[in-house]
């Protein structure tokens, strides 16, 4: 508590900036006690050459100069290229490989429709020798130009991979792959994929090739039911399977469905899918050929299950040693 210079009251002070009495609040603004110092202060600033004018317009003008500068440097920044859909769509693919190979084989199955030479060209064809080729095939030798057999078109091996006899087999495959394939993608990388889908693809053409000339050795060019013992092969079945065999030896308890409508376990569904195929390999074996699964190609399904259980077991077995990799991170 303090008395005021101008009215002698004792309450809250101020303290006069120009004169440096003290003041109540009704008299502390300098106008209010005719303060002395007022014009002494004003004249200072004059002669100072600074008021409180000029730091309002000084601060005005740094602030103008600041953001100009901003807006020239925003300028100056060049903006990012916008990418076309083709640059992302192969952005994309690069680091998918499971798509590039749905992709590549969705295109080949487009040219095989409207060329079917393409799909001739690239079919597996089991018998060794032209002379051996399946009764009914006249119409494929007479495209291609020649009698076609395993010797003279061993590409097959490999090719049968992008090749497939309707849109249905097409789409069960490439869907099948489409999880499967992706989940082992993440799993062990692209390039690894890549070598598993070509390596077990060309295991199940081989083991399709081998029991092809068994069954013709024993039944000879065609089985009781009229079905040649020696017929090509299309689809990359073979080595969808093992992906599907791979992903159960990584995720055993993951939940699927058998032929995309019995829901179950993947390793029960992988037991019961190789019992099926088991079956339909032994009667044929027989010399009989099953009503609508005695067409699949059994020895290429059971090869490829077999070689990616086999391969899905010592990724599994590497992963628990390096724990490099977490499985249930798919």
């Amino acid at each position: 508590m303090a008395e005021c210079s101008e009215c002698g009251k004792k309450t809250m002070s101020f303290t006069c900036h120009y004169c440096g009495e003290k003041f109540c609040s009704e008299h502390r603004l300098p106008e209010n006690h005719d303060c002395d110092g007022l014009e002494t202060g004003k004249k200072l600033e004059t002669m100072a050459g600074y008021s409180e004018e000029d730091e309002e317009e000084e601060a005005s003008d740094e602030k103008w100069f600041e953001d100009r500068d901003v807006k020239q440097e925003v300028k100056r920044t060049p903006s990012p290229q916008k990418r076309s859909l083709m640059d992302d769509i192969l952005f994309r693919l690069k680091r998918n490989y499971t798509l590039a190979i749905i992709l590549v084989t969705s295109g080949f199955f487009i040219l095989g429709q409207m060329f079917p030479v393409v799909s001739y060209a690239l079919m597996l064809f089991p018998n060794i020798t032209p002379e051996l080729l399946a009764p009914g095939l006249q119409t494929v030798s007479d495209s291609l130009g020649y009698v076609p057999s395993l010797l003279n078109q061993p590409w097959g091996l490999l090719t049968v991979l992008l090749v497939h006899g309707s849109l249905f087999h097409l789409l069960a495959n490439m869907i099948t792959f489409y999880f499967f394939g992706d989940v082992l993608e993440k799993a062990i990388g692209s390039k690894e994929m890549l070598k598993f889908y070509i390596g077990t693809g060309l295991v199940a053409s081989l083991a399709f090739v081998l029991v092809s000339n068994i069954y013709y050795i024993l039944h000879g060019a065609a089985f009781a039911s009229g079905v040649g013992t020696l017929t090509p092969a299309v689809g990359a079945s073979g080595a969808v399977v093992a992906a599907v065999g791979a992903v159960a030896m990584l995720y055993p308890d993951s939940e699927v469905l058998l032929y995309f409508v019995i829901p179950m376990k993947i390793q029960t569904a992988v037991k019961a899918f190789g019992v099926i195929e088991l079956f339909n390999l032994s009667t044929k074996l027989m010399g009989t050929t099953l009503p609508v699964i005695g067409g699949f190609a059994s020895s290429a399904h059971l090869a490829g299950l077999l070689i990616g259980l086999y391969v899905g077991k010592r990724m599994r077995d590497n992963v628990r040693k390096t724990s490099q990799i977490d499985l249930f991170k798919a």
